[in-house]
């Protein structure tokens, strides 16, 4: 199967907006900006903001990352005291540079825009939800049927809250999860998983030339880590130049993926289901029918169990089963490695419903279709279901 042979054959087929929770006012303690984006992440184009208008990254505050290959639509805060003009960025002469405007219909690039001010930053998940405007292409007979046929069910028991593959690519490579290295303290381990994944690579060691080789496509922080490890730092001092929201990823990849695991198994486990095929040969389970409908609305299944205890027997035994599986131990849980606390619990709910679903457009080939999403939830999620897979 071919990733997106569907949906995001262009980005413009793929539209999210945010719908935000702060509300512009005349004052406030920080600027409310809208940030519009194509074909960029939301850490890319916060990285460029944070280096051309010289405000550090901390201090941009937003609530999600938005798909890359896209055109989307969302919410930041900085505070006051940076002045923020309405501006557009895109990459000139394989540099990025600040341009009167962007074409959202084909060029890669983004535009800030100051809307009011507002009294408080915006956080991770500070947001209504998310409004998705999607085109499904080479949308045949068959699959227009099994689509009418899973929406049926998506529409009477809602749909598996899975995290998307967008929550496993904000780091440099999906194969491999650097959380595992840092958890036993393999730090080395750690470095080589960011840059290469499992790749086998013999220079590993040997900085300059790691430098030489991948100075190119890396960031600055990238660079800066690679010349700390040729001064002598040692991998952890090295790991730590990588800034906090970098480090934080690595524990989320690793988190949503025991998390996804745990839901997977709960849903082969009580109901009728259908695996569809996800990245990296992963698969995730789509109930076809629910018993018990009100119960599983309800249900939120937890990160760890550590602060949050499960009631549920068959969810027990299947997060024990889990972390049996990957060697995780209690001992982690809460646990500081590089500089950021690993394994934290949480609750996230195991099932959601789309808001809003209507079809736009329908042609012979193609389809336009619209919905909302709470926070947190991801489309391809619902979307792999929908075309069962052929997204």
């Amino acid at each position: 199967m071919k990733l997106y042979s569907k949906i995001k054959t262009r980005p413009e087929d793929f539209v999210v907006e945010e719908v935000p929770l702060l509300k512009p006012e005349d004052e406030g303690k920080y600027h409310l900006l809208e940030l519009k984006k194509r074909d960029v992440s939301t850490l890319e184009a916060l990285r460029i903001i944070s280096r051309l208008e010289k405000i550090p990254l901390k201090d941009i505050g937003f609530a999600g990352l938005k798909d890359r290959y896209a055109v989307t639509t969302q919410y930041l805060t900085v505070p006051v005291e940076y002045s923020l003009e309405e501006s557009c960025y895109k990459i000139v002469r394989n540099r990025w540079v600040k341009v009167d405007k962007v074409n959202f219909d084909k060029e890669m690039g983004f535009c800030i825009k100051p809307i009011g001010k507002v009294n408080r930053p915006l956080g991770l998940g500070d947001l209504k939800g998310n409004k998705f405007t999607v085109v499904v292409r080479n949308f045949e007979k068959n699959l227009r049927e099994r689509f009418y046929r899973n929406y049926e069910v998506v529409r009477r028991y809602g749909f598996p809250n899975y995290f998307g593959e967008q929550r496993f690519g904000s780091v440099k490579s999906r194969d491999d999860f650097v959380l595992r290295y840092l958890l036993r303290g393999d730090f080395d381990g750690a470095l080589k998983s960011y840059f290469f994944g499992k790749s086998q690579i013999d220079f590993w060691g040997d900085w300059k030339k790691l430098y030489k080789t991948l100075s190119p496509a890396l960031e600055e922080y990238e660079k800066d880590l690679i010349r700390g490890l040729m001064r002598g730092l040692t991998p952890e001092k090295a790991f730590r130049i990588l800034p906090k929201n970098v480090r934080l990823m690595f524990n989320f990849a690793f988190q949503s993926f025991l998390w996804n695991e745990f839901l997977r198994e709960y849903v082969e486990e009580k109901y009728p289901f259908v695996r569809v095929p996800f990245i990296n040969k992963w698969k995730l389970s789509y109930f076809l029918e629910v018993y018990d409908v009100d119960y599983l609305i309800q249900l939120q299944i937890p990160y760890t169990g550590r602060e949050f205890r499960v009631n549920d027997e068959v969810l027990k035994g299947i997060m024990k089963k889990v972390f049996r599986k990957y060697g995780i131990k209690e001992e982690w849980f809460d646990k500081e490695v590089g500089g950021i606390i690993v394994m934290t619990d949480g609750l996230r709910k195991a099932v959601v419903f789309p808001e809003g679903f209507k079809i736009l457009e329908k042609t012979k080939r193609s389809m336009k279709l619209t919905f909302t999403l709470p926070p947190g939830s991801y489309a391809t999620v619902l979307l792999r279901f929908l075309l069962k897979g052929k997204i």
